[in-house]
């Protein structure tokens, strides 16, 4: 395994000592796979990115799979998935012949590409749902009640949907300023 040197004591003989950094690791991509389910999202897919991510090297799908203890199926699926939201991408290297995975590092660039996804997932269809719904009811008086409702949460998600397209079209230049006033703004309100 060509990793940094952040993943390689856990190769060492089973049942042998911990370090810091693996005590560490384990703890990250525990915790990512239990968000992921949180969000709906396979735990696999969660913690194959957290390793990637938190080891920042460059890994083999047997590696990957040897480390979480997992299906070779599962690794393969999720990397598939992983690599299709963008946050992860395959790494050639001259002279090796195997597929080498590596997450994407910068913070920013991870949030707008899984803030894209998930607008494409679950924010589009949910307007269009609510599109439908409200021209479904717009001639029919008797649903004026749910037409209402209707109305009000494609407002809500409409504006939401504005603010995540807004987001995602800022750089990270941008990006530093708004989390710079933001802190000043919880500086003042704190005092």
């Amino acid at each position: 395994m060509d990793s940094p040197t952040l993943e390689r004591s856990a190769d060492g003989p089973p049942g042998g000592p911990e370090s810091g950094a693996d005590v560490l690791i384990r703890r990250f991509v525990e915790h990512w796979g239990m968000m992921a389910r949180a969000w709906g999202i396979n735990s696999t897919m969660g913690e194959l990115f957290a390793l990637l991510y938190i080891t920042g090297g460059d890994w083999t799908a047997e590696d990957l799979r040897a480390r979480l203890d997992v299906s070779r199926g599962n690794v393969s699926m999720n990397l598939r998935e992983l690599l299709g939201w963008g946050v992860v991408r395959k790494v050639h290297r001259s002279g090796e012949r195997r597929e080498l995975y590596r997450a994407e590092t910068d913070v920013w660039t991870l949030f707008q590409r899984i803030m894209t996804e998930r607008k494409r997932r679950e924010l589009d269809p949910t307007l269009q749902v609510l599109d439908d719904l409200a021209r479904a009811s717009e001639f029919e008086p008797r649903l004026g009640e749910l037409r209402e409702r209707v109305e009000t949460l494609r407002r809500f998600l409409g504006a939401l949907d504005g603010l995540s397209t807004r987001l995602m079209a800022m750089d990270s230049r941008d990006v530093a300023e708004v989390s710079r006033l933001l802190v000043d703004d919880e500086d003042s309100a704190a005092g």
